[in-house]
């Protein structure tokens, strides 16, 4: 007997980038987080020149949202931190940011120093890049964060001065941001036929692994998008070193939310499919210390608190794992945890 709270599901046997049929790669994971219902396969592309990795069965579109019932976005977790430490760490965020990307122009001088700690703490470069999705002040203008989620990341670009907005089908994040005057549409990217050219620039950020047709996201992406406009996409790489070294522990596949996970070619290929130039992937270290401290959590016991606290030791441990993370990515630069796209209308 089926449970009423079971996932729907259907077989997804290709790969959507390339159409090969997918072997067998992980077989009966569960919910490592939020303890949605069911077992799920992940399949990779057989093709050895495209690598995709995707569920197989695959939930249905109607049924997904019961694997967000519990989902992160809905919790309130602001870290609490002295006034003292915050103070050094928005200085070293807004000298980073100066120097990077030009913002803040009337930055001072002690800020401008503590921008370069960034530089010197494990992953935090990456962090704050990803704050402002590697967008330089000159680009500001109508943005579009699809996923949006709590609304943290445009909370960021409305700060350093963009006009973002968001988007995101889970009602209860969209209401939590909405609660803190963000703006904030409810629904999928097709249904609310936002003008053509209306935006200048589009964000992903770890959005499009939970979509299930990626390719049309991205089409009507580039049909929202000014001449000259940009999509920013942050996601999951597939080929990174927390994958090689955890397997079907890594952090990342995250069944069922995470219905595709790419690697740099699979989302070179996409881009190019829909449309888009100038194409450029790269990868970064970023929380390649989260995901070794959840990988390691989920071998060992078979899950991982998202929310809860980190003890003093395992945020030590976390920021080792991401020394070695970093040194490995200077040598072999493919290995990052994160996916990075930055393409042009």
């Amino acid at each position: 007997m089926i449970s009423k709270n079971a996932i729907g599901s259907r077989p997804n046997p290709a790969c959507m980038v390339c159409g090969e049929l997918g072997k067998l790669l992980y077989a009966g994971l569960r919910d490592r987080l939020f303890s949605a219902p069911g077992e799920w396969n992940i399949k990779r592309c057989s093709n050895t020149s495209c690598g995709l990795l995707w569920l197989d069965p695959m939930p249905i579109e109607s049924e997904v949202w019961k694997a967000y019932e519990n989902y992160y976005t809905h919790s309130d977790n602001a870290a609490n931190r002295s006034a003292w430490l915050s103070a050094i760490l928005i200085g070293a965020k807004r000298g980073y940011l100066a120097r990077r990307y030009g913002y803040y122009p009337s930055v001072s001088f002690s800020d401008r120093l503590l921008g370069l700690l960034p530089s010197i703490y494990p992953g935090r470069s990456s962090e704050l890049d990803l704050s402002v999705m590697w967008l330089p002040a000159s680009k500001r203008g109508r943005l579009l964060d699809i996923g949006s989620g709590s609304g943290w990341l445009i909370e960021n670009l409305n700060a350093v001065g963009w006009q973002a907005e968001g988007l995101d089908f889970d009602s209860q994040a969209v209401e939590k941001a909405r609660q803190r005057g963000l703006k904030v549409h409810l629904g999928d990217l097709s249904s609310q036929r936002f003008a053509d050219r209306s935006f200048d620039t589009v964000t992903m950020c770890h959005s499009i692994e939970h979509v299930h047709a990626p390719l049309l996201w991205l089409e009507e992406t580039i049909r929202i998008l000014r001449p000259g406009g940009c999509v920013v996409i942050a996601t999951p790489n597939n080929a990174s070193l927390g994958h090689h070294v955890f397997g079907g522990d890594w952090f990342a596949l995250d069944p069922p939310r995470h219905l595709q996970l790419f690697n740099i070619e699979t989302l070179r290929r996409l881009l190019e499919k829909a449309g888009f130039s100038r194409i450029r992937v790269f990868t970064t270290p970023r929380d390649a210390n989260g995901v070794y401290l959840a990988s390691r959590s989920i071998g060992g016991t078979g899950r991982f608190d998202m929310v809860g606290p980190k003890s003093m030791s395992a945020r030590l441990i976390g920021r080792i794992a991401q020394l070695g993370e970093l040194a490995a990515h200077r040598f072999r630069p493919e290995l990052g945890e994160d996916l990075v796209a930055v393409a042009e209308k």
